[in-house]
């Protein structure tokens, strides 16, 4: 799913984070959060503006005209295929933030969301902004307007501030964080509803997403609050790096769960990732990062599939020129040391630039 019409040219920060080379490069994707049948679109965006940010720092606000794009889903016949690159400084790494909402010609909001993306140094990495829609005017009645990043007003998530048998938790509609009555699922177990999840962590739903499942999901405030809960997982651990749809300055930890096309049962055997029932193991930014998360109805693409982005490709898959398997790799010395895992007769696990845990399939 991509957004149509519109391709914008690169944005350098070079002069903003300093010169040197080579530069890195990041490319957002936008795509309309709709589960509805036919999707729904963002229609009528006038411009769209982006928060760059790093930890508590942010670096730069980008106003972009969109010429009243539609914000679409990309398996429609004919969707385009328009990017917004951002380029960095050589010298820039770590994980950005980016901030996205969709304005109409009044400049009011109609569509929000933001991803947290890997800078791989001297290559490009891409991610994909997931915008739910939205109707918010600045000096309207109802939620207030918050700079974005800003923290909702009311309790903190991110520790037990709420009375015995509470859990503070994030409201969406009104931009706050209220106490509400805890349950009794552990972080990463099925919910029903808010209640049902232990204090320190929500119910979400990924229906907006095209999947079913409801699950808790535990607040962080750094990786140190997720360590516990990426204990016993099948990957490289748990992070603190997904932010909430609506804002907020709050992330929730990653599931540990196992990206290989091995491990997908690209090779025959049953799925095996460690996620919970109705989602698959993705890589969202940084290789050596995994997450549970719902897979795009385009990613479908296995073995030599052509391919643009990963967006294109199954999971287990990543975009290599084709659709190229994951497999567990654990370089050293600019070679795989973890035994062959690969699920094609063949091929062997190759190094990535930049990364350990993960390589591809060659």
């Amino acid at each position: 799913m991509r957004f149509s019409r519109l391709c914008w040219p690169a944005l350098l920060l070079g002069a903003l984070l300093g010169c040197s080379s080579p530069q890195s490069y990041i490319v957002l994707l936008l795509q309309s959060a709709s589960s509805a049948t036919p999707p729904t679109p963002i229609a009528n965006v006038a411009q769209i503006s982006v928060v760059v940010s790093q930890g508590t720092t942010e670096m730069q606000t980008l106003t972009y005209p969109a010429g009243n794009l539609a914000v679409i889903n990309g398996v429609d016949a004919g969707a385009g295929t328009g990017t917004l690159s951002v380029s960095f400084s050589g010298n820039q790494t770590g994980d950005i933030m980016f901030d996205v909402t969709a304005l109409d010609i009044r400049g009011c909001a109609i569509g929000n969301g933001a991803a947290l993306i890997n800078i791989i140094k001297g290559a490009t990495n891409e991610g994909i902004v997931f915008l739910a829609a939205e109707q918010k005017c600045t000096g309207d009645a109802g939620a207030p307007d918050l700079v974005p990043g800003t923290p909702f007003p009311g309790c903190d998530p991110t520790s037990l501030s709420c009375p015995a048998t509470q859990s503070c938790q994030v409201d969406c509609q009104t931009l706050s964080n209220v106490c509400a009555t805890a349950g009794s699922n552990a972080a990463g177990g099925s919910c029903s509803s808010t209640a049902g999840c232990q204090a320190g962590s929500q119910c979400f739903d990924y229906s907006s997403l095209g999947c079913g499942a409801q699950l808790c999901l535990q607040f962080c405030a750094s990786d140190a609050d997720c360590a516990a809960f990426g204990q016993g997982g099948l990957g490289p651990g748990s992070f603190c790096r997904d932010p909430i749809a609506c804002g907020g300055a709050f992330r929730t930890c990653t599931f540990s769960c196992d990206p290989t096309a091995a491990a997908a049962g690209a090779g025959g055997s049953p799925a095996h990732t460690g996620c919970p029932a109705g989602l698959a193991c993705l890589i969202p930014s940084s290789m050596d990062h995994v997450d549970c998360s719902c897979p795009a109805t385009t990613r479908i693409g296995k073995e030599n599939a052509s391919c643009t982005s990963a967006a294109d490709c199954a999971p287990g898959f990543l975009c290599e020129q084709t659709c190229r398997a994951v497999c567990r790799c654990d370089a050293s010395n600019g070679v795989c040391t973890a035994p062959n895992d690969c699920p094609t007769s063949g091929t062997t696990c190759t190094v990535v630039p930049n990364q350990t845990i993960y390589g591809v399939c060659l």
